[in-house]
């Protein structure tokens, strides 16, 4: 039996190491074609605690707590496992070898002993719950559909053999030691063999049964290495099995995050790069011709992206959590991972490389895995809606026990998809348009940012009026579009300003100087959107001497903290709930816990994803809602960490959902699910989704008439001033009858507009710049007028000339896109429809004359100005802009006051002259497109082209109140622009007052 043994157990590993030694190798080798990633080896001590405090304590795992455990275990034992098989070869030769030194000591048997007798135990629970979990039984409910279950079983059942044989093997040693007697004798006793010697019983015991003792010795230890070696076999001819691979490829996985703190990679999106290296707006024009934005193949990734996929475990924790995945849509984080990986592996083996990301012709009842990752003989990997369907919640990071890095990679192909390809969900248009017009979604005048302080019955402080700079109040208060424009969002404005001016807070606003953050273009892949409003917030900022921030929007606040510090600026920034739950517990806020504030009602608390899972923000809104007198707090089954998403991060505010169920439907559910009779959020997004979902409810009669949404802030500040903190008291209403909604209107009329859920007819917030309805907040949102980069099919740096003839049909249907909301996603909307690279050479323009007198007189009445340079395209390509501005001053007027048609039709002229955002030429004009129809007779009458120059005074007389044009650097408004400068394509001349070239010449004055 030795002999066998030996001859069987070395041949076998022989196979096996060099089978191993072989797949390590070729695993290497993909990683190595992956792009370089910068910034994974900083703090290397952090790192190791980091990894080491994962692996061996479990800390992600244990998220789900007794699975976790139970993985411990299993986990545990097969380390141990690895002495063990380790210490079967010198047992094929002796018997009676130990380990010297540790073989015989205590700590050391007790240790190998237990592992083995729990590593059995606890993967038997694992396998049962796998087999209870299996898709075929539960479809997409099981986290393990989409999984490769042989491998797990195998897998599973190979740690059951190795665990078990470690106690057969130490009950067949603990017999033959007292077989011999003497010495060996002493030593196997209880205490050295706890729990092998039950095993013992099942061999023969006696000096004459010494040699049947040392063949099954012989014979287990050959088992222990034949299995071992079978697995290594088996893995190694699957490089893409995950569920073995992740137990060598996690700890250089945990150990290469991210965040070399040892955070999860939530909060900030990793920066935009080409070939390892940052790629901002002053590099536009140093791009080689062949460089690659984002990821539109598999080598596009970087090696650690490529690490990524290779160890995700298919454990399917992030599909579980996932809402696209929970509400019918065909993303899955785990299925994403193992399509990727799949693909990496192919074309590594001689495959020929697909594009990542394309479009079936099939629906999701055709089957998730067979259509939308890896279809059979498709030339893509991913269906686009499975890109596209992201939230960005963060939750699938959030229960990554490997952390793998899901967002980042979404956001590489998405920037690929916009960047390059130029293909993106039609709905994406209007939020593109409205960000580069006006710099806010809606496309509302950049002026109106302070129409929610109207009749405030105290003073705001804007910088640059009442106050020079923010070194002389406590905090900068940002207000942010929503907080600006959206009706809701407005009434938590003015409650958040009460209250800090109640609690002798001073603070600061930037009023007009305020522009987007960015942050649903950078979600949605426009990094160049982003990053030209990210550099005119720094440099306002940085002008009015920012330190503190606190704002009302989630977004907002992860953008700011997380995002700004690598484009140049630091900032200490909170969410509202932090800033006023300090103010409470300091004294300075006090809720009255007597009188109409004091009513008894129910509250739970909705988690926004990015100030919970982003930004780790748990526990200060909760505290308010506890401390408000009557109120009882109810939560929901999934909040904090494993709250749900509304459905509206990763720029899906915008996109409207055309597969499965509505995302906020099914968290408004959950809501009402909990009787509460206010449901508050913290965040301006998650207020409309909710609302929208509760409107929807309670119509249909889901939901009682007096259940309502508000923001943490409103009922904080009716609780302080000792109002009614509902629209109606509980039980006032009809049970769900949303028709009946006429007492509930008589009601709230007495309700101070900072308290009151939804808006109403005469309140004060509600202006010509207000979104009102919930429907106009998302996809359906009018972000009209003015020419935009995305009314250009062609590629953003295409000629004009190819653009011709099929864009200027095509642009209409673009625009009516963005307003149609039942718009199929990545259809209709490319951006440029002829999927030329972003930086392909432009050829010589050729520009007809259509209607160019006509688009001249009507661009100043539509755009107001481009939020770069003013009313010109963030990447001009004219040609097709001509009937664009026509049709939509026509019909948004129409849409939004149909019964003031005269009125409305000259309203669309009242933002012209103001001085939010100075007409002009494109953020990144070409110097042969742009200048070519300036040369025109017709284009010389415009008054984009021509009267910003030669109305010289219009740059200087309304100087003081907001400078047109004057360059974009750090003392705008004071050196007069060269010629050419913001008006048109850029001289990049040298001797700039600013000293700017490029892109960053044509910045002009808000």
């Amino acid at each position: 039996m030795q002999i066998v043994a030996i001859v069987v157990s070395l041949t076998i590993s022989v196979i096996a190491i060099a089978l191993t030694a072989r797949a390590v190798v070729a695993m290497l080798g993909v990683f190595r074609k992956g792009q370089p990633a910068p910034g994974r080896t900083g703090n290397p001590v952090g790192r190791t605690v980091t990894m080491l405090k994962e692996t061996f304590l479990h800390t992600r795992m244990l998220q789900w707590t007794w699975v976790g455990i139970l993985h411990w275990f299993a986990f545990a034992a097969f380390i141990a496992l690895s002495t063990a098989v380790a210490a079967a070869f010198p047992q094929l030769f002796d018997p009676e070898w130990t380990i010297p030194v540790l073989g015989k000591w205590w700590i050391y048997e007790w240790v190998a002993e237990l592992l083995g007798l729990l590593g059995t135990i606890a993967i038997i629970p694992l396998i049962i719950y796998r087999v209870r979990n299996r898709p075929s039984a539960n479809g997409r409910q099981s986290r393990f559909f989409g999984s490769t279950m042989w491998q797990a079983y195998f897998v599973e059942g190979m740690v059951l053999l190795e665990s078990s044989a470690i106690l057969f093997i130490r009950g067949a040693e603990y017999n033959l030691a007292k077989a011999h007697g003497g010495e060996a004798a002493e030593h196997a006793d209880a205490f050295h063999f706890p729990v092998s010697q039950f095993f013992a019983r099942l061999f023969p015991t006696g000096e004459d049964s010494i040699g049947t003792l040392e063949n099954i010795i012989f014979f287990i230890a050959m088992i222990k290495i034949t299995s071992a070696m079978i697995w290594l076999m088996v893995i190694s001819s699957n490089l893409t099995m995950g569920v073995a691979w992740h137990r060598f490829t996690a700890w250089f996985n945990i150990w290469f995050k991210r965040e070399e703190d040892g955070g999860t990679a939530l909060g900030a999106v990793k920066p935009l790069t080409s070939g390892g290296k940052p790629i901002t707006l002053d590099d536009i024009d140093d791009l080689d011709e062949d460089a690659v934005l984002g990821a539109g193949s598999i080598w596009d990734f970087s090696w650690k992206d490529l690490l990524d996929f290779t160890t995700c475990t298919e454990c399917g924790r992030c599909q579980s959590q996932c809402p696209a995945w929970n509400t019918e849509k065909p993303l899955s984080p785990k299925l994403m991972m193992m399509a990727l990986r799949e693909e990496a592996f192919a074309v590594a083996g001689g495959a020929e490389p697909r594009a990542l990301v394309g479009k079936t012709e099939h629906d999701q009842s055709d089957g998730v895995l067979d259509y939308f990752y890896n279809p059979e003989g498709a030339d893509f990997v991913i269906d686009e809606d499975a890109l596209w369907g992201c939230t960005n919640c963060g939750a699938c990071v959030q229960q990554c026990p490997v952390d793998i890095e899901h967002v980042d990679h979404f956001v590489d192909m998405r920037r690929y998809q916009v960047l390059v390809e130029s293909n993106f969900p039609s709905e994406l248009n209007g939020l593109f348009k409205g960000l580069e017009n006006k710099g806010n979604p809606w496309n509302m005048s950049a002026t109106a940012r302070l129409d929610w302080a109207k009749d405030l019955p105290f003073e705001v402080k804007v910088v640059g009026d009442q106050i020079e700079d923010l070194e002389s109040v406590d905090w900068l208060f940002w207000v942010g579009c929503a907080g600006a424009y959206e009706d809701r969002a407005k009434k938590t404005t003015r409650a958040v300003a009460e209250l800090l001016d109640l609690a002798g807070v001073s603070f600061g606003v930037l009023g007009n100087g305020e522009t987007c953050t960015g942050d649903s273009a950078r979600r949605a892949g426009n990094e160049f959107v982003f990053q030209g409003l990210a550099q005119q917030n720094i440099e306002t900022l940085t002008e009015a001497k920012a330190k503190k921030v606190v704002s009302t929007c989630p977004h907002c606040m992860n953008t700011l903290r997380n995002e700004y510090r690598d484009l140049g600026i630091e900032l200490e920034v909170i969410h509202h709930t932090q800033l006023l739950n300090r103010l409470v517990r300091e004294g300075k806020l006090t809720p009255v816990d007597q009188g109409a504030g004091a009513h008894a009602r129910k509250v739970t608390y909705h988690d926004p994803c990015f100030l919970g899972r982003h930004n780790q923000v748990y526990t200060p809104p909760r505290d308010l809602l506890e401390i408000l007198p009557g109120a009882e707090f109810a939560e929901m089954e999934r909040n904090k960490e494993k709250s749900f998403c509304c459905g509206a991060g990763g720029a899906r505010m915008w996109m409207e959902e055309n597969i499965g169920e509505r995302i906020n439907l099914n968290r408004t559910a959950e809501a009402v699910g909990t009787e509460a009779d206010q449901i508050a959020v913290g965040c301006p997004f998650c207020r409309v989704m909710l609302s929208d979902g509760l409107t929807k409810m309670q119509a249909d009669g889901d939901a009682r008439e007096e259940v309502e949404v508000l923001d943490v802030a409103q009922m904080l500040l009716a609780s302080v001033k000792g109002v009614q903190a509902t629209k109606l008291a509980p039980g006032a209403g009809a049970p769900a009858q949303a028709k009946k909604a006429a007492p509930a209107a008589k009601d709230a009329a007495k309700q101070s507009v900072e308290t009151k859920a939804e808006p109403e007819q005469g309140d004060v917030t509600i202006t010509e710049d207000t979104v009102v309805a919930t429907e106009d907040a998302g996809p359906a949102a009018k972000a009209s007028g003015g020419s935009s980069m995305f009314d250009d099919p062609g590629s953003m740096f295409d000629s004009p000339t190819e653009a011709k003839a099929a864009p200027a049909e095509k642009a209409e249907p673009a625009e009516s896109g963005a307003a149609e909301s039942k718009a199929a996603p990545a259809e209709g909307g490319s951006l440029f429809d002829d999927s030329s690279s972003l930086f392909d050479s432009p050829a010589p323009a050729e520009k007809s004359a259509e209607k160019p007198a006509e688009k001249a007189a009507e661009k100043p009445d539509t755009s107001g100005g481009s939020l770069f340079d003013g009313g010109g395209s963030l990447f001009d390509t004219p040609a097709p802009e001509a009937p664009k501005p026509a049709a939509k001053a026509a019909e948004e007027p129409a849409a939004e006051k149909p019964a003031e048609e005269p009125a409305a039709k000259a309203e669309p002229a009242a933002p012209a002259p103001t001085a939010d955002l100075s007409g002009g030429g494109s953020l990144f004009d070409l110097e042969a497109p742009a200048e070519a129809p300036k040369a025109e007779a017709p284009k010389a009458e415009a008054p984009k082209a021509e009267a910003p120059k030669a109305e010289a005074p219009k740059a200087e007389a309304p100087k003081a109140e907001a400078p047109k044009a004057a360059c974009g650097g750090p003392e705008r408004g004071r050196i007069p622009l060269r010629p050419g400068c913001a008006r048109g394509t850029c001289p990049r001349s040298e001797g700039c007052p600013r000293g700017c070239t490029g892109a960053r010449a044509r910045r002009v004055e808000r």
